[in-house]
């Protein structure tokens, strides 16, 4: 039975490819042409580049990616059979962590700072502190 689910387990990493350049077309009008795509370690953009640029970085990773998991889960197969499925699973995080970085900084660039900062603000304005009377 596992024997039989492999191989369609590898191909479908493959949907990474369409669900993350779906992120980007849902989205694509309401992108500013300039995006931050890199980040300091406040979280203050500090690179930028064209959406065009910042879709065909994403696929394009995501691309690289793929080949070389697919290659690679196919290797070790092969060679090694009992770390076939816990390397498909290392290979899933790491595809799931790459789209969520992505996903985060379309959602940034759409909300034009931290997706979470019009939240906070308006979190933060409902707060009544106490005062000292």
């Amino acid at each position: 039975m596992n024997r039989n689910l492999y191989k369609p387990a590898i191909w479908l990493m493959w949907l990474a490819l369409p669900i993350t350049a779906l992120t980007y077309w849902r989205s694509w009008d309401q992108l500013p042409m300039r995006m931050a795509v890199h980040f300091d370690a406040n979280w203050q953009p500090n690179g930028y580049s064209s959406r065009e640029g910042s879709l065909m970085l994403s696929v394009g990773v995501v691309a690289f990616l793929l080949v070389i998991f697919t290659v690679a889960a196919h290797a070790v197969r092969v060679n090694k059979p009992s770390a076939a499925w816990p390397v498909l699973i290392t290979f899933y995080l790491a595809l799931i962590l790459f789209w969520f970085a992505s996903n985060w900084i379309v959602q940034r660039n759409l909300s034009g700072g931290s997706p979470r900062s019009a939240l906070v603000r308006a979190e933060f304005q409902n707060l009544s502190f106490p005062t000292s009377e």
